[in-house]
């Protein structure tokens, strides 16, 4: 079984596209001591359908959530340097505004 629950901070605003006539809405959340970049998890997230938009209308940068869903790690090399790179990503399954 697959299913993280993770708290963070959103670094930008979401993002809403539609693939393949579903909508998605995609957001970064930074997740771990404030002020410490060390030790600091930066989350892809990607929201799908109904939690799409409302994710989409109601969150902005900087807004605290806890997202769960199911994590996977993307990796790829760098073309530029040849370096790998790697990046987490969360599809969620609900989204909670926090104060």
């Amino acid at each position: 079984m697959n299913h993280i629950t993770i708290a963070g901070r959103l670094v930008e605003d979401p993002v809403r596209k539609e693939v393949n006539g579903s909508v998605v809405t995609s957001f970064r959340i930074a997740s771990g001591r404030s002020g410490v970049k060390s030790g600091r998890l930066w989350i892809d997230v990607d929201t799908w359908g109904r939690l799409a938009g409302t994710c989409h209308q109601h969150l902005t940068k900087g807004r605290h959530v806890l997202v769960s869903g199911r994590l996977a790690q993307k990796e790829w090399s760098d073309a530029a340097t040849g370096g790998k790179r790697s990046r987490y990503l969360v599809t969620a399954r609900a989204v909670d505004f926090l104060s």
